[in-house]
């Protein structure tokens, strides 16, 4: 399911891959809650094992030492085969590398895509400026009333303080989903 960020663009793509992606880290979790709860039983299986072959060994059962001594020394067995199996840090980090390398080219995309909405933002407010002085002249030379030539004005000012509000939100990263007054 993995999808190369160069090849996706638009925000349909950028929307699919955040979706994929959550979906695969909650399945990521489940597994890993289930992986915990697994060993969970388990260990308290070999516990349960090991504690009960402790007792019987105080009664010195002939008939039970051979699986007593098979289950003590099954228990030091695991324990350094658990040992032995921790992953090294170096090895840990191994494993990890291609997720962070992918993570990383998604993330450049993605200031890369910021960046060109930054630069779009600008021409849009640059846009929108010109836009309300040329309005306003040509509405101060028409028969409109003041009062809706006002309001005109007005909303178009608000549509500039918008996008100069939206520039400065890309400009400093802090994207928020909440509305903010003008």
């Amino acid at each position: 399911m993995a999808v190369s960020p160069t090849t996706c663009s638009g925000p349909r793509a950028e929307t699919s891959i955040l979706e994929t992606n959550q979906y695969l880290r909650s399945e990521l979790e489940k597994c890993k809650q289930n992986f915990r709860d697994l060993t969970e039983k388990f260990l308290t299986s070999k516990a349960t094992a090991y504690s009960l072959a402790n007792h019987l060994q105080k009664y010195n059962c002939e008939e039970c030492k051979d699986l007593i001594k098979s289950v003590l020394e099954e228990e030091l067995q695991f324990q350094e085969r658990e040992l032995a199996e921790l992953p090294r840090p170096a090895a840990r980090l191994r494993i990890h590398d291609p997720l962070i390398q992918a993570q990383a080219k998604e993330l450049t995309h993605l200031r890369q895509k910021i960046q060109e909405g930054r630069g779009v933002c600008y021409l849009f407010t640059q846009h929108v400026k010109n836009t309300v002085k040329s309005f306003e002249g040509l509405l101060r030379n028409t028969g409109i009333a003041y009062y809706q030539r006002q309001r005109f004005c007005e909303q178009m000012v608000q549509g500039s303080q918008l996008t100069e509000i939206l520039v400065r939100k890309l400009a400093t990263g802090k994207l928020a989903t909440g509305s903010e007054d003008p």
